[in-house]
This record gives C-alpha cells, structure tokens and sequence, in this order.
C-alpha cells in the first residue's frame, strides 16, 4: 500500500498542523490543496503563506507534504467546486502512483491506534471504498454532539486509475461532494473499529465558518440563527443546526 492523504483548506488553518500529526508517521503522501477564495466567493490572500508556514517550519519532514492551489468557479455550485477541487488533489496522488487515499479537512481527526488497525484492515479487505461514523465537536473542544450524526464520511479507499469523485447515489448517506465512481465493495468500520472526531464547529473565527461553507448556500434566513444559537450555546443546549441533538463533556482528546 502506498496511502496518500488529500487536505482540503479554506479556513480554520489553526487546526491543520494537529490533525495532520495524528496521521503523519501513517501515510506515504499529504497533499494539501488550498484556496484563496472560497466557493462562495470571499477572499483570504494569506492563506497560501499560512499553509507554508505550517509545512516549511511546523512538519518534520516537509518533502512527504505538497501543496497546490485551486481555483474555484464561481459560476457553479458549491458542491461541484468542491468535487473538482478533490479531483485535483485525486490526480496529483495518481502521479505520486499511490494506491489508496483518504479525504481530509483540517477539522478531522483520528485515533492513531484506530488508524493503524483500520489501515491494515482496508488493505486484507481489498475494499474499494471504507467508511466511518463521526464524533462532532461544537464550540468547545470537549463538547460532543450526541447522538452522533446519521450520515458518513468515506476513509481510505483504493485509487485506481479510473477513481474520480462524480455526482452519484450511494447506498449510504454521505456529503455528495465525497462520493467515487469505483464503490463496488464498501465497508462500514464499526464504532469501536475507528472513529472520525470532527472538530466542525471549533474555529477561531466561527463566523468565517459559517458565511464559507459550502452548505451555507441553502441557508437562507438561517445563516444568522444559528450563528446565534452558536454564541450563545452551552452544555444544556438542544441545537437546531443539528436537528435538535444535544451536546455532553468528553475530554480533549488531541490537546486542540
């Protein structure tokens, strides 16, 4: 196996250096495609140089991490800029000739232990496609959405020269900008097998968060509600951005 690992970045760059720890020693390739305007059109010119800083001065060994930019169309959708830019990062890991990949955004985090046995577990499998449940993180870093959320995010997959992210119905419910063309055989991880910790709504500046996302762009009048649910949040809070799930208190498990 030659695993590559594809970063996404927009905002929330404060998390990247963390999560890219976690699975560094793990993987063969990182590439991290980055932009300066978000697919909805807001500009952040030092995002190129806030991502080199983390990858020239922050990284081990930088020469495992490469880094391009995309350009988003912004005159399509969110969700077809946001497919083509993970089919940029899916060519560059066919030309370091790896044969699997997983999807990362600088808010996702793993278990080492849980990678490392999910890993060789991919690979015994011969799965084309593997797929985890999440743990979501709101405001605070030790506040957990629970239950958990009923949709999933695809993780370590094999690449094969005809892999693309495309616009297809999969039998699990997951991000429609995450779904590949090659998905003949899926494997679900158990909960106690591995666990995506999505650390969503943990952002320095949460309003670049909401006012960038790609779902923002069906909001609506929302956008401003339930960036005030956000604010005014606590541990007894039922939230309507998550369907009214409520939030307890976990350790924080990466030291974010």
């Amino acid at each position: 196996m030659k695993l590559g690992a594809i970063y996404t970045v927009f905002n929330g760059i404060e998390l990247l250096k963390k999560s890219i720890e976690q699975i560094y020693n793990d993987v063969d390739v990182i590439v991290i495609v980055y932009q300066e305007t978000s697919n909805r059109g807001f500009k952040d010119e030092y995002v190129r140089y806030k991502v080199a800083e983390i990858v020239q001065h922050q990284l081990i060994d930088s020469k495992k991490v490469h880094i391009i930019p995309f350009i988003p169309n912004l005159g399509i959708d969110t969700k077809t800029n946001e497919l083509n830019k993970h089919n940029l990062g899916l060519q560059f890991l066919k030309q370091q000739e790896c044969t699997h990949f997983f999807l990362s955004a600088v808010d996702h985090f793993y278990r080492t232990d849980e990678f490392i046995s999910a890993k060789q577990k991919a690979v015994d499998g011969d799965f084309d496609v593997t797929l985890t449940s999440m743990f979501t993180y709101y405001k605070n870093v030790t506040w957990q959405i629970e239950p958990i959320e009923s949709y999933y995010m695809p993780f370590i997959c094999k690449l094969q020269r005809q892999t693309q992210y495309v616009k297809k119905k999969w039998s699990l419910l997951v991000d429609p900008s995450v779904r590949i063309n090659t998905d003949s055989s899926m494997y679900l991880f158990k909960e106690e097998e591995i666990m995506l910790h999505h650390y969503s709504m943990i952002r320095n500046d949460i309003e670049n968060k909401f006012n960038n996302a790609a779902a923002s762009s069906r909001w609506g009048d929302k956008a401003k509600i339930y960036l005030d649910e956000y604010v005014n949040a606590t541990i007894e809070s039922k939230l309507a951005y998550f369907g009214g799930r409520g939030l307890k208190a976990v350790p924080n498990y990466f030291r974010i």
